[in-house]
């Protein structure tokens, strides 16, 4: 946590403490603050200017072809900054990174398979400006072995990209090869590295693009179905914090004052990124613009306001809503994914701030503020009135019945503040096991019991889920009542302790979702059908679920779960 332990955090409050304020000034010296950098000086990288739409390298009747090289790059992401050195996805295009460290985006259709290989070049051991903790990784070295997750996809287990298989990941020289079959409705995922014991720090290395499906109702084109957005009006926006040496332009992470520990409990930037550059702006038309979200942050929860415009959610992580949902402030946790229709007809000629506010209860979040994302400039024009479908060809709202296993999970923090801390679930590290069998094409309940103190995004592989609710807890009582481990709690059922009724799920949470909010002292309940992609139905294939805080992650909330 910023190169501070969580007792001293807590000392100094949750919102203005003096290491939240200055997080330069705890653990590893660096350069000035991010507050120096003059904002909105470089257009967002888009589509066409700046994101690149991988190329293929091939077609066959049955597959798409990609080839690429995970290599090390090195770009200006703001102009008052020395040249960045990050790591990126090459597609061989000689564009990977033009504009930013978040420049990629992979188009794919639904029915028609990529066939992809992921060729590791990049340094055979981390870089100084990568902190490793050897504690933590396959060999406790300090090898890199990235392993490519395509987050969200519906593939098999060996396609995954989970440090259940392969547990080790691919060495410097070797590739990963992998098929995405695409049985899916439209949606927007994202592949990134996976890495046991280090994906908080590939990740933050730049080790994530974009994978967009499309399908007959959503192409696109101007042709689509739903009359919605398109062409240069629709608009990917991926939003990540850094810290940065800005002596040396270089990223900056911190690390750990427990003696023997380099891992931290969450890491936070005191600038963001927006595409990959640093407070960039946007220009825009008064008009209907649709907006694809993806919150990449290590740790940090996004409540996102648009300025004054309008703004309806028209999808999540799984794909279209059946109706649009009109949205005041958008909270994201990291993973998390939003389709948004935004208006700016009201604002002609007019610039405003896409605004990052502070989470709202349930939300519990250690982290400082970081109130602005970028600059809108809206054209002054006349304005094009917008036209919101009332309804969503193609997209669905999970009605799943329950028919299988129900599945108690807790999530444990221990040994705060000590070379043992460690965050489980039942009270068990990750060990890359079969772990739980789920039989296929049952519908199962899995509930989320949290014991922290803090809200964790859970993000499960394979499935997608329906939220269906929240029902409060007496913790000391549950956990009292629980077998214990030297970890945590085991779970076990946990309706005898509840304190109030279920609480329905949010109105950003009514379609499908693979990464859900789980907030302290409560019991989050989703509810997924464990059925498998044709090209492996029938056969055994493992998975995992993790906290998709990348620091928790990697020490040590994951575990894995089979489908037979």
């Amino acid at each position: 946590m910023n190169g501070m332990t969580r007792k001293r955090l807590l000392q100094y409050g949750l919102g203005a403490g003096v290491a939240l304020a200055a997080p330069w000034a705890v653990g590893t010296a660096r350069a000035a603050p991010g507050g120096k950098l003059v904002k909105y000086l470089e257009p967002l990288p888009v589509p066409g200017n700046g994101i690149v739409v991988a190329t293929p390298t091939g077609s066959s009747a049955a597959a798409t072809q990609y080839a690429f090289v995970q290599r090390e790059l090195t770009r200006q992401l703001h102009p008052q900054l020395p040249e960045t050195t990050f790591w990126a996805y090459d597609d061989g295009s000689g564009l990977a990174g033009q504009a930013g460290s978040f420049g990629l985006v992979l188009a794919a259709e639904r029915g028609r398979a990529v066939d992809a290989t992921f060729e590791n070049r990049l340094p055979k051991t981390f870089p100084s400006w990568i902190p490793v903790d050897r504690r933590l990784t396959p060999f406790h070295d300090g090898s890199v072995r990235p392993i490519t997750h395509l987050h969200g996809g519906f593939v098999a287990g060996t396609d995954d990209g989970n440090p259940a298989n392969p547990p080790y990941g691919f060495a410097n020289g070797e590739t990963q090869t992998v098929r995405y079959p695409n049985e899916q409705p439209a949606t927007l995922l994202w592949f990134h590295d996976h890495a046991l014991g280090a994906t908080r720090l590939t990740v933050f290395a730049g080790l994530a693009a974009g994978y967009l499906i499309r399908d007959d109702y959503d192409t696109g084109g101007e042709d689509n179905a739903n009359g919605l957005p398109a062409g240069n009006y629709e608009i990917p926006l991926v939003i990540q914090d850094r810290q940065f040496d800005y002596t040396t332009g270089q990223f900056f992470y911190p690390t750990s004052t427990i003696p023997g520990v380099t891992w931290i409990g969450e890491y936070f930037g005191d600038v963001m990124l927006a595409n990959g550059k640093v407070w960039p702006y946007l220009e825009v038309e008064p008009r209907l613009y649709r907006f694809r979200l993806l919150n990449g942050c290590n740790g940090r929860f996004l409540s996102l306001d648009f300025g004054g415009a309008r703004v309806w959610r028209i999808g999540a992580e799984g794909g279209l809503f059946p109706a649009p949902v009109p949205v005041r402030e958008l909270v994201l946790t990291p993973a998390e994914r939003a389709d948004l229709l935004v208006d700016f007809s009201r604002l002609a000629g007019q610039t405003t701030v896409l605004k990052n506010n502070p989470p709202r209860p349930p939300l519990v979040s250690p982290a400082g503020p970081l109130a602005q994302v970028m600059e809108i400039r809206v054209a002054d024009r006349v304005p094009v009135a917008p036209s919101i479908p009332v309804t969503l060809e193609g997209g669905s709202a999970p009605d799943l019945t329950f028919s299988g296993e129900r599945r108690f999970i807790t999530l444990n923090e221990s040994g705060i503040d000590t070379s043992d801390w460690k965050l489980t679930l039942n009270g068990s590290g990750f060990t890359g096991e079969d772990g739980e069998v789920s039989e296929e094409n049952e519908v199962e309940d899995w509930y989320y019991v949290n014991l922290t103190g803090d809200t964790h995004p859970m993000h499960h592989h394979l499935f997608m889920s329906q939220v269906v609710g929240r029902t409060p807890l007496d913790v000391a009582r549950y956990v009292a009542d629980a077998s214990p481990t030297p970890f945590g709690s085991v779970g076990i059922d946990p309706s005898p302790y509840f304190t109030g009724p279920e609480e329905p799920p949010e109105s950003g949470e009514r379609g499908w979702k693979d990464t859900i909010k789980v907030h302290p002292g409560q019991v989050t309940r989703i509810r997924a059908k464990f059925d498998l992609p044709s090209t492996v139905a029938g056969t055994r294939q493992t998975y995992v679920h993790h906290c998709h805080i990348v620091e928790h992650e990697d020490n040590d909330m994951m575990a894995s779960f089979t489908v037979d």
